[in-house]
């Protein structure tokens, strides 16, 4: 794999967030903070997970230790999407420093729990990447089920668009 791959993909990850955070604004505030069965809630406590957890290893891709009461979720829409969208901005620009063997180093961390960890830079990418889209497909069900449209999140679709913007 190289650099590039894991940078369109991180890319990717803002692509989908931006279409569900548009979807998102709108919903009523009720719908939007409507309890569902859902793992984690409803419309607002999935993105709020998914922003956790890119939170999460961002931080620990910075060496630092976190504990639960180190991770404070957004309580508006409009705070989340700021917050976010800067989070996942500094995920590309950590991936821009990356050279093509970086993606190999191993990272050690600290769970939750205090138990100890590593896995490698590119392990942690393509997590982050595919949890939120897991997390995110959930939300378009969700969104679904509030009789709201739902953007198209699909991966294919962003490779589609890309390769379209490159080719205009």
């Amino acid at each position: 794999m190289t650099s590039q791959i894991f940078r369109t993909h991180l890319a990717y990850k803002e692509w989908q967030a931006k279409r569900l955070l548009v979807a998102a604004k709108e919903l009523s505030l009720e719908v939007f903070e409507q309890p569902r069965s859902s793992s984690h809630g409803g419309i607002k406590g999935t993105l709020q997970h998914i922003y956790g957890a890119d939170f999460i290893w961002l931080q620990r891709i910075k060496g630092k230790s976190l504990t639960r009461a180190d991770v404070v979720l957004p309580e508006t829409l409009a705070e989340l999407e700021t917050v976010w969208l800067k989070l996942i901005g500094e995920w590309k620009s950590w991936a821009a420093l990356i050279d093509e063997n970086g993606w190999n180093a191993t990272l050690e961390y600290t769970m939750f729990d205090g138990s100890r960890r590593s896995s490698l830079l590119w392990q942690i990418v393509l997590h982050v990447v595919n949890q939120g889209a897991v997390h995110g497909g959930q939300v378009v069900t969700m969104l679904r089920q509030a009789g709201a449209t739902p953007p198209s999140t699909d991966l294919i679709l962003f490779y589609r668009e890309q390769e379209a913007a490159v080719a205009a």
